[in-house]
Order: C-alpha cells, then structure tokens, then sequence
C-alpha cells in the first residue's frame, strides 16, 4: 500500500526546548542570592537535571540557613535520587522544623534507601501529621517486607489523611498481612478512609476481602460506595456479580456505569452476559461498549463476539440491536466467528438493528464470505441501507484485497445514485481492480465534475489501464493541479513504454507544461515497467538521459523531482548519475541525492554513502547514514554506531535511524551489536533512543548490563517517542526471556490503562513490529498547514517507533521505500527537548 502525497503538519512536542550551554553553569551562581525565594526556584529547576550533573549544588544547598530552601534541596534530591545526601537526609528527620522532616522523609522514599527504615518507622509517631504523612509515602515506596506492620499501625492513626495514606499505601504493597486489618477499618467514621480501604482491598485481590466489599456496595456515602463497586471489579469474584447488577435499579446513572466497568473487571459468563444486556440502556451503553471492547483487547475477543453474537438475535430492541452490532463492528475485525457472521446475516434479513451498524460489522470480519451478501444490499431501493452497503463496502476493501465479485454490482449502481454515492461508486471500482469497469470509468476523465474526474483518475490507476494512457497524458496539462498530480500517480500503472517515451519526450520540451507531473509520473512508470521486466533498453537510456540533463539543471525544484523519480526508479545504472550529483555545489541537491541512493541496490551506491557519511558535511553524512539502513550490508552495524555515538546531531540521530532499518531488516548480529546499541543509548536525543530501543526490539535484545532497560525509558520524564519504542522492546524482550514476563505485561498493561499519548497507549496495547510495506510519500507543511518546510531539518516517525531525522528537499518533499505499515507523525527536532 502506497501512502501517497501524504501531507504532514509539524508537531513540535511540549518542551523548553534544548538545554543551552551555560544555563546549569548560571543556576548554580544563583544559589549564592540573597533572596531565598529565588534560592528556592533554583532548587527547583536543579531537580529536572540529572543526578550526575547537579550532585554538588543540591549537596550545598541542604546546608542553606533558610529552611525552605533546605526543604526544597530535600525535594530535589529525592527526585534525582541523590543517594550522597542519605546521611544528612537521615539527620533531619529530627530537624526542629516539620516542613523540613517531611521533605526528608519523602526524599529518603523516592530514594529507596533500605537503611532509612528505623528512621521512618520512627517518624510515623511525629507529632505532626504532614511528617507522619510523608512517613507513610517514603516507607510504602522503599516497599521491603518490614515496612508493612508499622503501616498497619497508622490505619489507627487520629488524623484521617494519615489513614488514607496509610490504607492506599498497603493497597500498592500488596502484602496479605493487611487484609484482615484493612477489612476491620471499612466501618470507620470517614468516608474519604472508607474510600481508601476499599480501593486498598481491590488492590489486595484477596477473597477474604470480599465481605466488606459486598458492605461497601449498600455505603450511605457516595463516594465510598463507587470505590466498593470498582473494588469488586479489580477483585475479580464472581460472587460480586449479582450484587453489583442489582445495583443498576439505583436512580443516579454514575452509580450504574461503575457498575458495568467492575463487571468488566471481573470477566466471566456472568460477568461478560450482564455487561452485553447493559447495552440495551441508555445510560450505560458507551461504557459497556468501552468495557467489551477492554475485554476483547485483554484476549477474550471470540467469548466477547460470542456473547454479542448469541445476543444479537434476543435484543431487547432495536437500540440494543445496534449497539451491539456497532460493538461487534469495533471488536470484530478478523474475528472469522462463524456464529457471528450468522448472527449478522439473520440481522440483515430480519431488518434487526440499523442497517449502516450492522453491515459495516459484517464487513469487519475476517471472512470473504461476507462480500455477496453485502452486495446484495447494494442492490435495495432504500437509500439508507444502500448507503450502509457502501460504507460496508469501503470498510471491507479497507482490509481485503480486491475482488472482481463487486464489479458488476458496483457498475450497475453507477448510473442510479446521487453525485456523493457516484464518487463513493468510482473509488470503490478502482478499489476492485475489475478491467471490466475501465470503458465506464474512461469517459469519466472528461467529465466537468473536477472531483468524479479526480476520482476516475485514481480508480483507473488503482486498475492499471494501458488504453487509458492517452487520456491520462492529456490530464497531465489540466488546469488543476491536483487532477495533474493524480495523473501522473495513475500513469504508473497505467503506463506502457510508449507512454515512457512520450513522457521522456515532454520532459524535453520547452513551451509551458507541468514538467513536475511529468517527472512524477516518469518515476513512477520506469519502477513498475522494471519490476515486470518490460522496459525496452532504449527507452531506459532514454528516460536515464533525460532525467540526468533535468538533476543537473538549473531549477532547483524540477531538479529535485527528477532526483526523486530516479531514485524511485531505483535501476542499477541510476547510480552513477545520483553519485555524481554528491559533489553538487547545492547542498540540498547533494542531499536529494544521498536520500536517492538509498533506493539503488548498487555496490558503487553503497561505497559513495558510506565515504559521504564519513565526511565532513555533517547534514549529507547524515543523509547518507540513514540510506545506508536501506541500502547498506551487515558490515555497515559498526559504522553507523560509531556515527550515532559520535558525530554531531543530526548525523547520529540519522545514523540510529539507519541502525534501526538495518535491524528491521535483519541484517543486524543480536550478539555482535548489543554493546554498541548500548552506547548509543546513552545520548539523551529523544530519537536516537528511539532508533536504538527499535532496533532492540527488533532484534529482541535483553537489557543493557548498565542500563538502559526498557522499562526505564517508559516513565512519563522521557518523550513520547521513546516511551512508545521502549514499549515494543519491552515486550521483545519478554518474549526472548531476558525481561521477567509477568513484570513486562503488568507494565504494560498499566501503560494502556494510564498513558495520555496516543501512540504510547497504542505501542503498549499491541507492541507487535509493523510489517514493512508501504512506501512513505511524504510532504511536510507547517503547524498551519499552509507553508511547505522546504529545505527543513524534520523527525520523521514510523509506527515501529523508529524516526527519520533529514531534511527534505526544496519541495518539501520526503520519501521512504519499504516503510512501516501505519501511523506517521511528523515533529520538529529543533524544538525537541532532550531526554533526561
């Protein structure tokens, strides 16, 4: 699949941008202000360094006279885990004042200093509660075994916040010495300590808990009783479930919607049968279908299909019938459920359900099956279900290949539908890939509608029509550009050498004509006709002649199009051309050019990258580093790691991005590039992390002996690009049984329930590498989406969590061969802070 004229605003990620020489070197100046409040916000930035770098300032400021400074010296030593300040941490926890306790207490927690116990423990009798609060914290994040029976005793504690911090903090423990305790504590006085028993027994997971739960549920406060019901779900006993569906009677809708999402916590028949009914009202259906669709996410898909399935035929009625259907439609895709297909073949016949939800999820499924009865939807008078026939239709060719079946019904609705559904009509035959359709579609390249004339465009490139030829050369001097760039894109298919021939030609020509389109569509043609073995030597010379004079030319732009179309074209004999433009006086057409050879599988192709991503010009090595990913052999691992490791950005961000590709496609020693993955990662360009924790997961690499792991670089402080790859080599490495797996999938799992990014959730829900099969056809415009980046340093991210650092050609133009199936996110790495 082709991501063709992909357009791709910049996204520059939430920063303060780069750290700038100097500006640590200032702050630890100001800690000798006199005024104390700005010796305080100094702490405070200190603290977003790492340890390494602002050991001695934080060390000087907890002995600062003022006692907010100290405190926040605390603060920041806890958050870099500054172990050198333990000792002194270890005194204040009798300092005289109780801001300065408190900050020691938690900074000796975050620290996870195990010597700190007996000063902690003593600390839960201060007389302040803030200390004893902070006491609680610190000893429930140092975690050891010892901790839990003082913790126990501050469940008694007279201040309720010392309760609550207490009762959460066995919670996350988890230590089965506190269930009894924690059951004796859920008839106390307040309900914000009732809260947090009950979510600390749902943590438990313990049975014995389940009485006071099943207490909790009949609570007189609100709050304390949705805490009960989510503390049932996270228990996971089925003996909730009756008690928790009698709930769903109780007038205040929240109430009945905590109960849908415990009973998707518990899971089970009954469980799984209660939240499918839970469709049928309307105050709970969207979080049932949330909840079912968690469920099939966490492997109960075929019970969950099932269960909608078998429920579909009894719908309570005909709301129930398409919610359930909308379900399935969102859970379903490549099910192949014989009892569900079924279920929504009966559906179609009895007009159970609306038509749109039910055929769409009918199309959804994995089976081809479903094609002739959706067809024969298409075929109904009724404009609301043909119209669903249409999106099913479209939904099933998303996922299907082509198929002739749909040719004629598609051809005998052409003529009937409104000028909307037509244009749905032409692209869906141009999804079919049915020759019959090209004499319908032909005469529709003439038509005054722009847009059906557009679409006819694209769907006989779909096809692939060499009778169309002529028609689509004539479209390459219409009048609007983007009907100009759609030809040329169909041309290549459709093109035969004689079309070759006449592009050649009018690439020549002088007079006014879209010399852009016509190298497009050169490109695109020479690399289909190559890869049939059909392009007659003389046309090849020909085309070679006529793009080289075009890549040498004066115009900038023009001459990066036919860099482009070379490179697309890809043919050996391309090679010497691309290697002589390296030594261009224009630096952006040396770059072009670098970004070409990747495409050429030729040994002088590899020998000219590899000598350029050892030169002197930081922005082509950097160029010629990322190609060699595409183009290079096993025994290029070692110099581009040394490039990542030490040559100037953005050459060694390009370099692990060529690191990354030649893991992918496996040319990467797992054994031989461990060490050198491991120094790369030591920089702290987001990217370069990102390139490096990708190719470990491709190569499904353990941890580094002295860090990172994957698990360190999923934390909320590192970027998103790096929390998504560390993701998927998490999961590798799970896999491979260098990470403990059951650490791996509560990690995790807990992404998927926490994380706010989007691609970070979607890495951890399916850390699966995406297939290399698309080709990125990229152009970057600015965050307003008006102005093209021509010329400009962008990051370029894949779906595996790799990212292409480079800089695009004057047009503003990107392309990747053999790039990773699915989402693309351009940012701006200038822009991109560090990683700590």
């Amino acid at each position: 699949m082709r991501l063709s004229h992909v357009l791709l605003a910049v996204v520059a990620l939430a920063s303060l941008g780069f750290e700038w020489e100097g500006r640590l070197s200032r702050l630890r100046r100001d800690l000798a202000d006199a005024d104390p409040a700005r010796r305080r916000e100094v702490v405070r930035l200190l603290a977003s360094y790492p340890a390494s770098d602002v050991r001695e300032p934080i060390l000087s400021a907890l002995g600062d006279p003022d006692a907010g400074v100290r405190a926040e010296a605390a603060e920041a030593a806890g958050t870099v885990r500054l172990r050198e300040a333990v000792p002194r941490l270890l005194d204040w926890i009798d300092d005289p004042d109780a801001d300065v306790r408190a900050s020691a207490a938690r900074a000796l927690g975050r620290i996870g200093e195990e010597r700190a116990v007996s000063s902690l423990v003593r600390a839960l009798g201060d007389v302040s509660a803030d200390v004893r609060k902070a006491a609680v914290e610190a000893l429930a994040a140092v975690g050891t075994a010892e901790v839990v029976v003082p913790l126990l005793g501050r469940l008694d504690d007279v201040d309720s916040s010392v309760r609550v911090d207490a009762a959460e903090a066995l919670g996350r423990l988890r230590d089965a010495r506190a269930v009894v305790p924690l059951v004796g504590r859920a008839r106390d006085d307040a309900p914000e300590v009732r809260v947090a028993v009950y979510g600390a027994l749902g943590d438990l997971g313990d049975a014995r808990g389940l009485p006071a739960l099943l207490q909790g549920l009949r609570d007189g406060a609100e709050s304390a009783q949705l805490a009960a019901v989510a503390a049932a779900g996270r228990l996971g006993a089925e003996a909730a479930v009756e008690p928790l569906v009698a709930l769903w009677n109780e007038p205040d809708p929240r109430r009945a919607r905590a109960v849908v999402a415990a009973l998707g916590g518990i899971g089970g028949e009954a469980a799984l049968d209660a939240v499918v009914r839970s469709l049928a009202r309307h105050q709970t259906r969207d979080v049932a279908a949330e909840v079912l669709a968690s469920m099939a996410r966490e492997g109960g898909r075929d019970e969950v299909v099932g269960a909608l399935a078998s429920a579909l035929d009894q719908a309570a009625s005909h709301q129930h019938a398409t919610a359930i259907a909308e379900v399935m439609r969102d859970i379903a895709r490549g099910a192949e459920s014989a009892d569900a297909e079924a279920a929504l073949l009966r559906a179609t016949r009895t007009g159970t359900g609306a038509p749109a939800a039910v055929l769409i999820a009918l199309a959804e499924m994995g089976s081809a099956d479903v094609l002739v009865p959706i067809l024969e939807r298409l075929r109904s008078e009724d404009r609301p279900t043909q119209q669903a026939a249409l999106t099913a239709l479209e939904a099933y060719f998303a996922r299907h290949p082509a198929d002739g079946r749909a040719a004629d019904p598609l051809l005998a609705v052409l003529g009937r539908v409104d000028r909307a559904d037509r244009l749905r009509v032409v692209r869906l035959l141009g999804n079919v890939g049915a020759a019959r359709a090209l004499p319908e579609l032909r005469p529709l390249l003439e038509h005054d509608d722009p847009a059906l004339r557009l679409a006819a465009v694209e769907a006989i490139g779909s096809i692939g029509d060499a009778e169309g030829a002529p028609v689509l050369l004539e479209l390459l001097d219409d009048r609007d550009a983007r009907t100009r760039f759609e030809a040329a894109q169909a041309l290549e298919t459709a093109a035969s050498p004689g079309a070759v021939t006449t592009l050649v030609t009018r690439l020549g020509r002088r007079e006014p004509l879209d010399r852009h389109a016509v190298a497009l569509a050169l490109g695109g043609a020479l690399d289909r006709l190559r890869e049939r073995g059909e392009l007659p030597d003389d046309a090849a010379r020909a085309a070679r002649e006529a793009l080289a004079a075009v890549a040498g030319g004066p115009d900038e732009g023009l001459a990066a199009r036919a860099v482009d179309a070379l490179g697309r074209w890809g043919d050996p004999s391309v090679a010497p051309v691309l290697v002589s433009l390296l030594d261009h006086p224009a630096a952006t057409r040396r770059r072009a050019a670098a970004h070409a050879l990747g495409a050429v599988d030729a040994g002088s192709a590899r020998e000219a990258l590899r000598a350029a991503a050892a030169g002197r010009d930081v922005a082509l090595a950097a160029a010629a580093a990322a190609s060699l990913g595409d183009n290079g052999e096993a025994s290029d691992a070692a110099r581009l790691l040394e490039v990542a490791r030490s040559r100037p950005w953005p050459a060694s961000a390009a370099a692990s991005f060529g690191v990354a590709r030649l893991a992918r496609r496996g040319l990467l020693d797992a054994a031989g590039s461990h060490a050198g993955l491991c120094r790369a990662a030591r920089s702290r360009d987001p990217y370069v992390r990102a390139n490096i924790a990708t190719a470990m997961a491709a190569l499904e690499a353990p941890p580094c002996p002295d860090g990172p792991a994957p698990a360190d670089w999923l934390g909320p402080r590192h970027a998103a690009p790096v929390r998504a790859a560390a993701a998927r080599w998490l999961a590798a490495a799970a896999r491979a049984g260098s990470v403990d797996a059951a650490r791996a999938r509560d990690l995790l799992s807990r992404c998927v329930r926490t994380e706010t990014a989007p691609e970070v959730a979607g890495a951890c829900e399916d850390p699966s590498m995406p297939p290399l099969e698309e080709v990125a056809d990229v152009y970057a415009y600015s965050a307003d989406g008006e102005r093209l980046r021509a010329n400009a340093l962008v990051a370029l991210r894949f779906a595996d969590g790799s990212a292409w650092v480079a800089h695009t050609d004057v047009l503003g133009h990107l392309r990747l061969e053999r790039a990773p199936t699915g989402r693309l996110v351009l940012d701006d790495p200038v822009s991109t802070p560090l990683d700590p």
